[in-house]
């Protein structure tokens, strides 16, 4: 039952992504709720299970958008496995950490995908990353906080 409730999250998140986050576009800048959303199943599952529900999104995403069929599939996997496998040494229910990870898993995430996007010149790989990579990170991050600080309150308030 569980597994369902994760391939349904990030099927919402799949559909915000391509529908819903273009009206919220700072500067060519978008958040990325996949990943957000990822980030989420792999602290609470597991590297195999994050890695499986990665690469079936991430080919999601590539069936979508199929320039570099497979990039997203595997970038997804290996965000999946190394935050689900990372998972027990980090304090999962800190809303600080929570924000710094979804941060850097971000920025690796997207550093990954542009030296594997066959659209950029290794060379311009750099400056496009330092120019779309830390709004990307900061932005995805704030979302993440927002929402899970949102979460923590409701549980507070409305225990089970």
């Amino acid at each position: 039952m569980q597994v369902v409730r994760h391939v349904l999250l990030l099927l919402v998140a799949f559909v915000f992504q391509i529908t819903w986050v273009y009206t919220f576009d700072i500067l060519e800048v978008r958040p990325d709720l996949i990943l957000l959303a990822l980030v989420y199943i792999a602290l609470r599952v597991g590297p195999l299970e994050a890695t499986i529900l990665g690469f079936g999104v991430g080919l999601l995403q590539d069936a979508y958008m199929p320039q570099n069929l497979g990039l997203n599939a595997l970038v997804k996997s290996l965000v999946g496995f190394g935050v689900g496998y990372g998972r027990t040494g980090i304090m999962a229910d800190d809303i600080q950490v929570q924000t710094l990870l979804i941060f850097g898993v971000v920025l690796v995430h997207d550093l990954i995908y542009y030296l594997g996007y066959s659209g950029l010149a290794l060379a311009e790989v750099p400056i496009f990353f330092l120019r779309y990579g830390p709004g990307r990170a900061l932005y995805t991050s704030l979302i993440g906080f927002c929402l899970a600080y949102v979460w923590g309150l409701r549980r507070r308030l409305l225990p089970v």
